[in-house]
């Protein structure tokens, strides 16, 4: 290959990396939270496998300030997070039952949100929900779920990719009777029932007006699918629809025919 060829082939690829500008790597204790706290910020979850659970932080700890600096809500906190970086140590000081405590923690990089789903939800039980049929207005909660592989999905109508997994989901539900799926949404039954004027859906569907599940499990995007044995235990998580529903799909067969 000619000299100036390569030449010019390394500008091209020069051109393409240095299109995009880079980004700090975003740091995180790994804790839901709520910003109702008295005097602080409240953790109402410690994600497993994550600085926050391995210093010992736990549900109920009110974070008042990163190492000397006060934080009372999201943005102060995040803000702080940034400043210090990944790799850094900060010490968090909370309190725990009214009583001040701190704990010392390394930051690490802010997961992809599959795999935070993946540490939040995977090989444990679906934790405490109720939510209510669309159809009957009867409540789906844990104990519905015992003793049948259950596929949850998380949609909304004005969710393109929703609405791309209907034909897929319908078609399946048809010929796995032997396994539930629901669709879970926190819009209001209004919404639904007109859509479902235009679009006929096969499984059940359920309404989370107050997102209680949705906030449990952390879910940040549409679709999010969740695969739950027949004990109740999440099996496998799946963010959007397509391959990736797909997979969970042939998951979930494999768990039916398991004795």
């Amino acid at each position: 290959m000619r000299p100036w060829k390569i030449l010019w082939m390394l500008c091209l690829v020069s051109t393409f990396l240095s299109a995009a500008p880079l980004q700090q790597m975003q740091p995180w204790l790994g804790v839901a939270i709520d910003e109702k706290g008295t005097g602080g910020i409240l953790i109402k979850t410690v994600i497993s496998k994550t600085p926050a659970e391995k210093a010992g932080l736990q549900t109920g700890d009110v974070i008042t300030s990163i190492d000397e600096t006060a934080v009372k809500n999201r943005d102060e906190l995040m803000t702080i997070l940034r400043t210090k970086g990944v790799g850094n140590s900060v010490t968090v000081h909370f309190t725990r039952q009214g009583k001040a405590e701190k704990k010392t923690l390394k930051l690490e990089a802010l997961p992809d949100r599959v795999e935070l789903m993946q540490k939040q939800v995977m090989n444990k039980p679906l934790p405490p929900f109720t939510v209510t049929a669309l159809s009957d207005r009867k409540t789906i909660n844990n104990q519905s779920l015992v003793g049948k592989v259950t596929i949850l999905e998380f949609w909304a109508t004005w969710c393109p990719a929703c609405r791309s997994a209907i034909p897929r989901l319908n078609q399946w539900a048809k010929t796995h009777k032997n396994i539930q799926i629901i669709g879970i949404t926190d819009e209001k039954e209004d919404v639904i029932r007109e859509f479902l004027k235009k679009e006929k859906i096969e499984y059940t569907l359920a309404i989370d007006a107050e997102q209680k599940l949705q906030t449990e499990l952390q879910i940040g995007s549409i679709p999010t699918f969740l695969l739950i044995d027949n004990k109740g235990v999440v099996r496998e998580v799946a963010l959007g629809a397509g391959a990736y529903l797909e997979a969970l799909i042939k998951k979930a067969e494999g768990l039916s025919a398991s004795p």
